[in-house]
């Protein structure tokens, strides 16, 4: 296909982020007859380079059927080959695959194209090449030639030397936090061999955190913030991670690079008894407890009005049963505590973000996740999180140019995870994406590449190819509801081997996810969520496990009209010893080429599908005969429509539809909306339409169905106009016309007091209503609901969600009930609803320079600024900087995240400074926000069990300025340009 094509040479192209390291493009001599391709897009990826290792990756050719292998060259000599000169992690288990358990070979062999040059001299360039091989040992011409260059050898900040002690139960996250603090810039934080404790640490620009020893998080729940919000418009409040880099002014930091041969350990779960296991290549790996929101805590409750205390044996958690109890303990019922988990690493907007070679053991929630940012590499590193609840291996919110290659992934929940937001919020945002995945190892996680749950922001152009995905619950993943909105699209899978999966099945396309620990309240989308535009080629699949499961499972749904995927395209594919395939509401779907052996269920019938329409097979195993065409009319098709004396239903007759196979069903259309909610009406050639109105006109349609779905669209269609006489009159209106927000009851056992609770949680953009229904002699249709006197929308129940409000604003809402002729009645009573204030949005930001004055005695320089806004929130105060050193007072800790300030004012004055020196000042600033958090426990205490929590957002970007002091003439930069 064409377009995926198109969109490979995008994904790639835009992961082309080595200018720094100088690329310089090559014209290789044209390659002999036998000679393959040549590889194509070598690069360098992001901060993949340092004193002494650069990391090459490439593209394979368009061609790629005969290689075999690639040789690395530098400097014009060869200094390896890619298949057998890797030392990734992912390497080693890839090669037991194909020796220990491919051994038939089956599966078809993927290529490694990533290679790692090391022991090289500090800032010195190299120039490098690539070449295919084919198996009699033939090498293509170069590949693009590349400059490369390492990096000078950085000033160390080793930890130790900042007062943390090795091997000890000290806490050592001042010392670790001074040393990231003192780090110039191109530095390097060194964690050396021994374990280390620490709380929350923050990262900042241009600084390499390098880990060789052991990181333990601390098990306590008070040295992680809380205050954390997934997104923006979040109502589920969580806690900071052990590792952080943070911003909301995205992109203002930058090139922050976790590399090093040690671990990172979040401390978050007890292991299982029967930890460590074996793996498939003989090696040991931790078994953590399979917890839940009540497990992790050893099922905790209410006692004698407050929390009966934390039995540490019985609780499944360590770190993750601290901060959930310690949430109780602060009124938050079980499954809004167990959202408070810390993350292992959490970066939010960072332009620039490189991972490598470490370890990561045991995170209290996910491992590592990415939000807002750009410019990811994750190349090398292994995670061991197998079964931690929710311990995502590497996670991608809303951000774009990925790169995920050599890694070792055995996780407790999804391997490798995308998010883009839920709902209508995150309708505007920028797709997440332009990711390129390779060449690691995928081992007993949830899904091994995941889009979703949350969709709302839609996923495109990525790349899935040349991994081993073992014993994974699912292979490709891609899971919504229908209020997420968004979904994805654009997605190339090809050249993976999947052996072993025993979930839901090795492909998921889903529109009916329900996470039970999901505690984020939002607005639904206007626009269905939905998986298109996909593709699967030269793929293998065996040995599924499980029970009742799926080979693709593809689910779309009916709950608000008929919601499919579509446009999915599975070719050259093998799947042997599986369960067939399970279809529902997919459309377009193309197989070629596609093999089934050994299927486990269905009479060895590849093949259930239903409700699916415009599916093609070629060179198919089983390809079903009722896929070849739909129903058709004859030329003489007509639909006879005959009223009931009362004109409250019309009896419909047709002459029947004829297929290939059989039709299996009809569908009725009424004034062109489809009757009920099943996909076919009625599996005769009449039906009766009842609750209509009389003396009014409708037009009926009808369509038919085959088993698999393929429906016609050129049916019989007729107006016809009921009998009897027009019903003028109106709806009757309940006794009871009151109008009510949706109402959560918090149960007795929930609460401190013992008392059950009725709490309303008002959204932001929308407010969710009920009232109860009218009656009338002929049927109701629906209800009008107005806002502040403009009609918002109808509903056809007593119950309406309206949504696109603004937030922190009044409504008065009014019902009128609409029965089937058209007469109305309104309510009685109004409601006025208030939304939600408005949540914080971005960080502060400034108009104008900063304006730079040096004092008389030139050893000051006096600042000033405009002051800064900031949309939803309050700026309260400013930073200063001189050369990158914060002013502050005496004990006072800056994070990205408090509020300590050097000053309230737009101006300061800088004292105590040198002569003879230049210095450049920087001024940031910090917004105030608001949010309520819940706290279920209190809702019969405080309004709604709703607690007001501040938030504090800093600016990255800032003004700046320069001053030179001069003995006797001290100047300042902006002084020099008038």
């Amino acid at each position: 296909m064409k377009r995926f094509k198109v969109g490979i040479s995008t994904i790639l192209g835009s992961l082309l982020v080595f200018s720094q390291l100088g690329a310089a493009a090559h014209a290789g001599k044209p390659s002999s007859g036998s000679a393959p391709a040549s590889p194509v897009n070598l690069q360098v990826p992001n901060l993949a380079n340092d004193e002494d290792s650069i990391t090459l990756v490439w593209e394979k050719p368009e061609d790629y059927s005969s290689i075999v292998d690639f040789n690395v060259y530098m400097d014009g000599k060869k200094i390896g080959s890619a298949q057998k000169d890797n030392g990734g992690p992912a390497k080693a288990y890839i090669d037991n695959f194909y020796k220990n358990i491919d051994k038939d070979g089956f599966h078809v062999d993927i290529l490694i194209h990533n290679f790692t040059v090391e022991n090289l001299k500090p800032n010195k360039s190299h120039e490098f090449y690539v070449t295919s091989v084919n198996a009699e040992g033939d090498e293509s011409a170069p590949s693009n030639k590349i400059t490369g260059k390492t990096t000078p050898v950085p000033e160390v900040f080793n930890i130790v030397d900042f007062g943390a002690t090795p091997n000890d139960e000290t806490k050592d996250t001042k010392a670790i936090q001074a040393a990231i603090d003192a780090a110039t810039p191109g530095a390097k934080v060194l964690i050396p061999d021994g374990k280390f404790i620490s709380g929350e640490i923050w990262l900042k620009s241009d600084v390499t955190l390098q880990v060789d020893g052991y990181l333990l998080g601390s098990p306590d729940a008070e040295d992680y913030s809380r205050n954390f919000w997934l997104y923006d418009y979040s109502t589920d409040e969580r806690s900071y991670s052990l590792i952080n880099a943070h911003t909301y002014d995205y992109g203002s930091l930058k090139n922050i690079r976790i590399v090093g041969k040690g671990t990172i350990d979040g401390n978050g779960w007890k292991q299982d008894p029967s930890s460590p296991t074996i793996d498939e290549a003989g090696n040991e790996l931790p078994l953590l407890m399979a917890g839940s929101n009540t497990k992790v805590t050893g099922n905790v409750s209410v006692k004698n009005g407050k929390m009966s205390p934390l039995n540490h044996d019985e609780a499944f958690g360590i770190l993750a049963a601290n901060q959930t109890y310690a949430a109780q303990v602060d009124g938050m019922n079980a499954k809004s505590a167990y959202s408070t988990r810390s993350n292992l690493i959490t970066v939010r907007g960072v332009d620039g973000m490189y991972y490598e070679g470490f370890t990561q053991l045991n995170p209290s929630f996910h491992g590592i996740v990415n939000l807002h940012s750009k410019n990811i590499v994750v190349n090398g590193t292994t995670a061991k999180t197998y079964d931690a609840n929710n311990a995502d291996g590497f996670e991608f919110g809303d951000s774009q140019h990925i790169m995920v290659f050599n890694n070792f992934v055995d996780t407790g929940d999804d391997a490798i995870n995308f998010a883009a937001g839920m709902g209508q919020a995150a309708a505007g945002e920028e797709p997440t994406g332009e990711a390129w995945i390779f060449n690691n190892y995928i081992r007993e996680g949830h899904g091994g590449v995941v889009t979703g749950s949350h969709t709302g922001g839609w996923f495109q152009d990525f790349l899935v190819e040349d991994n081993i995905m073992y014993k994974t619950d699912v292979g490709l993943r891609a899971k919504t509801n229908t209020p997420m909105g968004g979904g994805a699209r654009e997605i190339l899978f090809r050249d993976n081997a999947l052996e072993g999966i025993d979930g839901d099945g090795p492909f998921v396309f889903t529109s009916s996810y329900d996470d039970p620990n999901a505690a984020i309240l939002y607005e639904p989308a206007q626009q269905i969520s939905q998986f298109k535009d996909i593709k699967v080629e030269n793929t293998t699949v065996r040995n599924q496990g499980g029970s009742k499961k799926q080979a693709i499972l593809v689910q779309g749904n009916n709950d608000v009209g008929e919601v499919y995927h579509e446009n999915i395209t599975f070719e050259n594919v093998k799947f042997d010893n599986v369960y067939s395939v399970k279809m529902d509401y997919a459309k377009d779907f193309t197989f070629k080429n596609v093999s089934f052996t050994n299927v486990k269920d269905n009479g060895g019938n590849p093949w259930r599908i239903t409700n699916s329409t415009g599916l093609v097979f070629e060179n198919t195993t089983g390809a079903p005969e009722d896929a070849a065409q739909r129903p058709e009319w004859s030329n003489s098709k007509a639909v006879e429509a005959v009223s009931s004396e009362d004109g409250k239903s019309v009896t419909l007759n047709w002459d029947g539809a004829s297929d290939n196979t059989r039709v299996t069903g009809y569908t009725i259309f009424k004034d062109g909306k489809k009757i009920g909610t099943n996909y076919t009406t009625t599996k005769d050639s009449s039906y009766t339409v009842s609750g209509l109105t009389p003396a009014k006109e409708y037009t009926f349609k009808v369509e038919a169905a085959d088993a698999i779905g393929n429906r016609t669209s050129d049916g019989p269609e007729i107006a016809v106009k009921t009998n009897g006489t027009a019903d003028v009159t109106a709806p009757v209106v309940p006794e009871n016309t009151q109008i009510k927000e949706q109402q959560t009851t918090i149960s007795a056992s929930e609460t401190f007091s013992g008392k059950a609770a009725e709490v309303v949680y008002p959204g932001f953009t929308w407010a969710s209503l009920d009232w109860e229904s009218a009656s009338d002699d002929t049927g109701i249709a629906g209800y009008n609901v107005y806002a502040n006197g403009e009609l918002h929308g109808f509903a056809e129940s007593s119950n309406y969600t309206l949504t696109n409000l603004q937030p922190g604003t009044k409504y008065l809402v009014e019902v009128e009930a609409v029965d089937l002729a058209g007469n109305k009645s309104k309510y009685g009573s109004s409601l006025e609803v208030e939304t939600a204030v408005p949540y914080a949005i971005g960080a502060p930001s400034f108009a104008g320079g900063l304006k730079a004055e040096i004092g008389t005695d030139g050893t000051s320089v006096s600042l000033s600024w405009n002051k800064a806004t900031a949309k939803n929130q309050d700026v309260i105060g400013y930073r200063v900087y001189v050369n990158g050193q914060p002013i502050k007072s005496e004990g006072a800790v800056f994070t990205p995240i408090n509020a300590e300030l050097t000053t309230a004012e737009t101006h300061y004055t800088v004292t105590g400074l040198k002569q003879g020196k230049k210095y450049t000042f920087k001024v940031e600033a910090v917004g105030k926000g608001i949010k309520y958090s819940k706290r279920e426990r209190l809702s019969d205490v405080i309004p709604n069990g709703l607690e007001k929590v501040f938030g504090y957002r800093w600016s990255g970007f800032g003004p700046s300025a320069s001053a030179h002091l001069v003995p006797g003439k001290a100047i300042s930069e902006q002084a020099k340009q008038k």
